[in-house]
């Protein structure tokens, strides 16, 4: 309420300095305190919230920075229309309160009424310039935040990735096998190298293709198989056209890994993840079998991913959970 009332008082004294100064500028000395000094600092508030009525109806069409030549064009354009039309009728409202009487095109408003829309003019030059730089560093900060943002995403989702559960349990795998298998677990080697090579690649990227995520998760699942053996199952149903589009590095990767984490996954109860594209959209779903040493979910893996989406588009990560099942929807986005 003091906000408001400080911003009203201020546009006031602002409206009333600009009537002293139209007064000085163009009327004799001895009309300085006429009452119409009164008058003219209410034009100069209708003028200025009639503009700032206009630049709100704008933005809603024209961004600043989005369609800055649209912007720039429009605002000056429908500004001085109304402010001309305005200034016609008010000037004229003011010349029937002095004289009592009405003439569109009598001497004296003709001679006011040019000045009056070069101040104008000057006036929304210099609110338009205030406006487009307002937005301009505004647009600069928000930058600086996502990039931070996604820095911090993307640093602590690789930190995910060589966590070392991840390894430990790899390394368990590779030690049954050595004595089990070695063709296999030369086979295991080469697929887990590929996997930390991938991580390593991609660590520094902001977007990748989903052919580049769905050839990694071939080899990440191919240590779920060796891990797990027939108790996961994964089914993949990729459009082709829908490949050739983007999203953040290791997003398929977390969330395998997060069905993994949060359900039971064995013989008695194997667990299948459905892996699709829909409408330029990726899913992923899997039946909810809670483990019995489950512990609880931070829920920090899809937060971080919904950061780093954030920088790219508005468009948001969908979580759909119903009794039976977990999807995790994800934005495919065109070529950065």
């Amino acid at each position: 309420m003091n906000r408001t009332i400080s911003r009203v008082l201020k546009k006031f004294g602002i409206a009333v300095l600009v009537a002293l100064l139209f007064k000085v500028l163009f009327f004799r000395l001895i009309d300085f305190l006429e009452p119409d000094l009164f008058i003219i600092p209410f034009i100069v508030l209708i003028l200025w919230e009639g503009n700032t009525y206009i630049d709100w109806q704008l933005e809603k069409r024209y961004s600043w920075l989005g369609n800055t030549k649209q912007r720039i064009f429009s605002q000056f354009i429908v500004s001085l229309i109304f402010t001309a039309i305005s200034l016609f009728l008010l000037m004229n409202f003011l010349h029937f309160i002095k004289f009592g009487e009405i003439r569109l095109f009598n001497r004296a408003i003709r001679q006011m009424f040019i000045p009056a829309i070069i101040i104008t003019f000057l006036g929304l030059v210099s609110y338009i310039s205030s406006q487009f730089f307002r937005a301009w560093n505004q647009s600069l900060v928000e930058i600086e935040k996502y990039k931070t943002a996604s820095a911090t995403a993307q640093l602590e989702n690789l930190k995910n990735q060589l966590n070392p559960h991840f390894l430990f349990n790899n390394l368990s795998v590779l030690s049954s096998l050595v004595y089990q298998n070695q063709d296999k677990a030369v086979d295991f080697i080469n697929e887990l190298s590929k996997v930390y090579r991938y991580v390593l690649d991609s660590k520094n990227a902001e977007l990748v293709s989903l052919q580049e995520e769905l050839d990694f998760l071939e080899h990440y699942m191919y240590l779920l198989k060796i891990r797990f053996g027939s108790s996961i199952t994964f089914v993949l149903n990729i459009s082709a056209p829908d490949k050739s589009l983007y999203l953040p590095p290791m997003c398929l990767q977390m969330l395998v890994e997060n069905t993994i984490q949060h359900n039971e996954t064995s013989q008695a109860k194997p667990l299948q993840v459905t892996i699709f594209t829909e409408k330029n959209r990726l899913l992923i779903t899997n039946p909810i079998q809670p483990r019995s040493d489950k512990a609880k979910s931070s829920q920090t893996g899809l937060k971080n991913m919904q950061v780093r989406y954030q920088y790219f588009t508005d468009e948001k990560i969908e979580i759909i959970r119903t009794d039976k099942t977990f999807t995790v929807i994800l934005p495919l986005l065109l070529k950065p």
